[in-house]
């Protein structure tokens, strides 16, 4: 079978992060085979190199489940239904072609299992997509987070404002010892030009530039990093998801001293953000006696002011009559049966994890749907998705768009411009019927009836 997906260069798997890794088919040329000599015992044989897929479990994985040839992107399936997989972590310098998952490829039953997995664990998933947590991450295990433990608020609050106060008194004394410098430069040059004019020798100043003193209250008698040690108590949590009324919980790896919540407890945790250097920082705090808040998910059909045209478009090549295709957009009245889909997508995991958000911490949001034209931005093809977008008070969110033939990102295409679309297939110019109206039957879930 031939591989049809965008073709880039190879990088070595240590070079990508674990998100950039996730549920990816990746072809290893038959040159990286000496890299793998620590598992050849296990690994199925190839007169090539193989086609792998990467994906995130505890650790991130490689799965071995076919023979690929990197020139011509022929690849193979391997027919047995044991799978060897083995940490990525052990092969850091592996060079990979990364592709994309498509409809054919996600055939595999076990690329199957995996997807499965992960929608069943989307909660935990959608605290991935969050990239100001990186930095709290264990590095093997994207899951585990570092945090912290607030003894003594108070404390903390004052070390802050002892830090704040030193910072402005070091700022003030360097602004105050940078104009004494400029004071005694611009008097030197005056001595200077004034021993020119009378032709005596310039006098130097043995006492230099007034000394400038910092405020001796402000002076660092205590070590503040010490002592924010002593009032933070640090740990380790996994598993972080969002709860109702936008707040957090997570499970605890280890007896939480001083409290009654033990390993694998779900406890209650706040997320503060922090600007260091021009990144946006997010820290990760334990706060166990708060109460750890549900994870409901209420939505609701948004109610648009006019609902998006039920028409019908049919599209023909003229040039060699090898396309032809009718494409029915838009959406019958509030369309329950859809929505109906929407909500079963939502209950079993199978939305793109970031909307889950959105969905579980804030309790306005709304379904904004419609049957939808969408062309991929790189082999063109045309094809009909709904169009799902998240609305609430403050924001909205739309759901990410991918071909099912190549598996890269698809754009909508706008009822104005779909006159003007090419063949996917010869890129000539594709000829319009004129418009139809259509609506769903009410007996059939998706039979399509044209109107007259």
């Amino acid at each position: 079978m031939k591989l049809n997906a965008k073709r880039i260069k190879r990088h070595m798997v240590r070079t990508y992060e674990f998100w950039q890794m996730n549920l990816r088919l990746l072809v290893i040329a038959e040159d990286q085979k000496k890299l793998l000599e620590d598992f050849s015992a296990k690994l199925p044989p190839s007169d090539s190199g193989y086609l792998a897929f990467s994906y995130l479990d505890r650790d991130l994985r490689i799965a071995f489940l076919g023979a690929a040839d990197d020139e011509n992107d022929e690849y193979e399936f391997f027919d047995t239904k044991e799978v060897v997989d083995i940490p990525a972590s052990a092969v850091p310098n592996l060079l990979v072609r990364i592709v994309k998952l498509n409809d054919e490829l996600a055939e595999n039953a076990f690329i199957q299992q995996v997807q499965q997995e992960q929608a069943n664990n989307v909660l935990a998933m959608s605290t991935l997509t969050i990239r100001a947590l990186d930095s709290q991450r264990d590095p093997q295990l994207p899951f585990r987070l570092r945090a912290l433990r607030i003894e003594d608020e108070a404390r903390i609050t004052e070390l802050i404002e002892l830090q704040t106060l030193r910072r402005s008194a070091l700022e003030a004394a360097e602004e105050q010892a940078a104009a004494a410098a400029r004071k005694d430069k611009k008097t030197k040059k005056k001595d200077r030009e004034l021993a020119e004019e009378t032709g005596e020798a310039a006098t130097e100043d043995e006492a230099g530039p007034e000394e400038v003193y910092e405020d001796d209250s402000l002076l660092p008698e205590i070590n503040i990093a010490d002592e924010l040690a002593k009032v933070l108590q640090e740990l380790w949590v996994y598993d972080l998801t969002p709860a109702n009324n936008g707040s957090w919980c997570a499970k605890l790896e280890a007896d939480l001293s001083g409290s009654k919540f033990k390993a694998g407890d779900l406890v209650h945790v706040e997320l503060r953000c922090v600007e260091l250097d021009g990144e946006d920082l997010a820290l990760v705090f334990v706060v166990p006696e708060a109460e750890v808040e549900d994870v409901k998910i209420e939505v609701s059909s948004y109610h648009a002011t006019r609902l998006p045209w039920r028409k019908a478009y049919e599209l023909e090549c003229l040039t060699n009559h090898d396309f032809r295709e009718t494409y029915y957009l838009g959406r019958n009245g509030e369309d329950s049966k859809l929505f109906n889909k929407i909500v079963a997508d939502i209950r079993y995991g199978r939305l793109d994890p970031a909307m889950y958000l959105d969905l579980v911490q804030k309790d306005d949001v709304s379904l904004d749907f419609s049957r939808e034209l969408y062309r991929c931005r790189h082999c063109g093809d045309l094809h009909v998705t709904r169009r799902l977008r998240l609305v609430t008070e403050e924001s909205s969110m739309s759901e990410p768009y991918y071909c099912p033939r190549c598996g890269e990102r698809s754009s909508q295409v706008k009822r104005v411009h779909i006159a003007s679309l090419n063949c996917p297939k010869c890129h000539s110019p594709l000829d319009m019927k004129p418009e139809k109206v259509w609506y769903a039957s009410d007996e059939e879930d998706d039979s399509i009836l044209l109107e007259d």
